[in-house]
């Protein structure tokens, strides 16, 4: 078969368009399963949470990359910055009694990373005895790079 200059640029362009069809359609499945291996990385961050497993907790960080800014407005420079606040926290709470996430939403960066939103109503009860309830919201910064979803920036706010 012997195709002219225009059908060869027709077929070529044809093809192409095919091409990318598949590719965005391969993109847009890929960025719905690296959501939800988002969320279940987050599920299982909330599950220490609720656990008052500090050391399941720092097992969802990468703890070289790790920066994060605090409620009050201060920076933590490295983990070992967070790692005090959270075990010192988790060392005062006798019992979760709930942790309720009413809006949570990934942002799919690429294949790799993710940003988290998500808002929080916490009830608790102190080994003091006093009950404590908080809300606020968060932003978590997840990357695949090391084979593993882990946090590499946290920011939280108190409502």
């Amino acid at each position: 078969m012997i195709f002219s200059f225009k059908k060869k640029i027709q077929l070529c362009v044809t093809f192409s368009l095919i091409l990318f069809n598949q590719a965005c359609t391969v993109e847009k499945f890929n960025e719905e399963k690296t959501k939800q291996e988002v969320l279940s990385a987050f599920d299982s961050l909330v599950q220490a949470s609720i656990a008052l497993d500090s050391d399941r907790y720092f097992a969802h960080f990468n703890h070289e990359k790790f920066v994060g800014l605090n409620s009050d407005g201060s920076n933590w420079n490295d983990i070992n910055e967070l790692l005090p606040l959270i075990s010192n926290g988790f060392a005062d709470i006798q019992k979760v009694q709930s942790l309720n996430f009413d809006n949570v939403n990934v942002s799919v960066i690429d294949a790799n990373n993710a940003v988290l939103v998500n808002e929080f109503n916490q009830v608790m009860t102190l080994k003091t005895g006093e009950v404590v309830n908080i809300s606020g919201g968060g932003t978590q910064v997840w990357s695949k790079r090391t084979g593993t979803w882990l946090l590499v920036s946290v920011s939280a706010s108190n409502k």
